[in-house]
């Protein structure tokens, strides 16, 4: 490895470290502050974390600033912690998303597989409420989803409602004092 290598990879490893350190940061802030003070107080930490940095090192910068958690809450103003977690909100919506995707279309590729291993042409089976068919015909093979009832948006309104526990979104709802 060449110097310029060396020198790339540290400053690769010292931008990850930092950028991981105020990802951290903005999620523990974002409930406590506006936007705008968010953005200003992250370009502030990351100005002083880059000048720290340069003179210390990178593990003195950040291990002098502490836990992500407790900084932001050092930002925290009095009265402000009811806002609500958007970013919350999406990971839990996101994430239970993913966790429904997977399990539909781990039920339908063994639906599917059952079926081929049988030698019947088609087949229809329910998953949560959603209706899923497969077929294994000589011009191909197949699978479809029908949400005809309300059932079959059960998943949907439990992905909904478990964002909005988790962010409090009814918080935008209540009035500013």
């Amino acid at each position: 490895m060449n110097a310029q290598t060396t020198e790339a990879r540290s400053t690769f490893a010292v931008w990850r470290r930092r950028e991981s350190y105020l990802f951290r940061f903005d999620l523990a802030l974002e409930e406590s502050v506006t936007t705008r003070e968010r953005r200003s107080i992250l370009r502030e930490i990351r100005d002083n974390i880059e000048v720290d940095a340069a003179a210390r090192g990178i593990d003195a910068a950040l291990e002098s600033l502490g836990s992500p958690r407790a900084l932001a809450r050092s930002f925290a103003e009095d009265g402000r912690g009811n806002r609500p977690s958007w970013v919350r909100a999406i990971y839990w919506f996101t994430g239970l998303l993913l966790l429904w995707w997977t399990l539909a279309f781990t039920f339908t590729a063994g639906l599917l597989s059952a079926l081929m291993d049988s030698g019947a042409e088609s087949t229809e089976s329910y998953f949560l409420g959603l209706l899923v068919s497969a077929f294994n015909r000589d011009s191909g093979i197949g699978i479809g989803w029908e949400a005809s009832s309300f059932s079959a948006y059960i998943p949907l309104i439990i992905m909904v409602i478990a964002a909005v526990i988790a962010g409090r979104l009814w918080r935008v709802l209540t009035r500013r004092r």
